[in-house]
C-alpha cells in the first residue's frame, strides 16, 4: 500500500511537469533503507529469543539423559529418542544460523526484472544445500523408511564429506542397518564410524551400538569387549551405563 502511495506520488509529480531532485530522491532511498534496517533488526532480535530458548530445550535434555529409567530397553529407548530430540534442536539451531546470516547480508529489496525475488532464484537454481540433504534423509529414518535413509545420508557423505554432520549422517546409517536387525552392516558401519571420526560426538553412541550388534550376532565375547571399552573411555555416558547393564545380563 505505502510503495502504491509513493509511486502514485511520483506520477503526479511527473504529470504536472516537474521532476523530483535527485538529492530527494536519494533520501527517499536512504529512508526506506533505514526502515529496512530496522525490520532486520527486529528479526534478528527474535532469533535471538528463539536461541534461547534451544538453549533452555537443551539444558533439560541434558538433564534428563542423566536420569535412570526402570529397564535397560526402555532406557536404550530413552536414549535414542534424546537424540533425535537433539538432532532436531541442532536442526533449528543450523536454520536460525541461516536466517541471521542471510539478514547480515541482504541488500536492500530492488525488485528484478520480471519481478523474481533473490530468495526465488536460489530456490530455483537447483542447488542442494548439505542441510535440506541431511534432514531429508533424516526424515526417512524417523518415518521408518530406512533404505531410502540409507540412500540419502550416503549421498550426503558422497556430496559432503566434511561437512561437520558427516559422522552424524555415518552413525544413522549403522542405527539403519540395526533397526532392520543387519547386524553384520552395522557393525561394519559403526566401526567405519569409530575409525573415520574417532573426536566426533557420535562415537559413544556408536560403539553402544557396535557391541550391541555383535552381542546379537551370537559374537559375545566381541561384543562385551568392546561395552567395556566403551565404559573405560566415556565412564560418565548414559551408553556407558547402558553398556553395563549389558553385560549384566549376559554374564548373571
Amino acid at each position: 500500500m505505502k510503495k502504491s502511495l509513493v509511486l502514485f506520488i511520483g506520477f503526479v509529480f511527473l504529470l504536472s511537469g516537474r521532476v523530483l531532485p535527485v538529492k530527494k530522491d536519494t533520501k527517499l532511498l536512504l529512508d526506506e533503507i533505514q526502515k529496512l534496517s530496522q525490520r532486520i533488526q527486529t528479526l534478528t532480535e527474535d532469533v535471538t529469543a528463539v536461541k534461547k530458548q534451544l538453549r533452555i530445550m537443551e539444558d533439560k535434555l541434558n538433564a534428563l539423559s542423566r536420569s535412570q529409567a526402570d529397564d535397560t530397553q526402555n532406557r536404550e529407548n530413552v536414549v535414542l529418542g534424546l537424540q533425535f530430540l537433539k538432532e532436531e534442536i541442532n536442526e533449528l539451531k543450523n536454520k536460525t544460523a541461516e536466517v541471521i546470516d542471510r539478514l547480515k547480508s541482504a541488500p536492500p529489496a530492488i525488485p528484478s526484472p520480471g519481478g523474481a525475488s533473490g530468495a526465488e532464484d536460489v530456490e530455483n537454481s537447483g542447488i542442494q544445500s548439505p542441510e535440506n540433504t541431511y534432514y531429508t534423509a533424516y526424515s526417512d529414518y524417523m518415518k521408518k523408511n530406512y533404505e531410502l535413509a540409507i540412500q540419502g545420508f550416503q549421498q550426503f557423505l558422497n556430496l559432503f564429506s566434511q561437512n561437520a554432520l558427516a559422522d552424524n549422517s555415518l552413525y544413522w546409517i549403522g542405527e539403519c542397518h540395526y533397526s532392520q536387525k543387519q547386524y553384520e552392516d552395522a557393525v561394519n558401519t559403526f566401526s567405519r564410524l569409530i575409525e573415520s571420526y574417532p573426536d566426533g560426538d557420535k562415537i559413544a553412541a556408536g560403539t553402544l551400538k557396535k557391541g550391541f550388534a555383535l552381542i546379537e550376532m551370537g559374537r559375545e565375547s566381541e561384543g562385551i569387549s568392546v561395552l567395556k571399552q566403551l565404559i573405560t573411555q566415556f565412564p560418565l555416558s548414559e551408553e556407558a551405563s547402558l553398556a553395563q547393564q549389558k553385560i549384566r545380563e549376559i554374564t548373571q
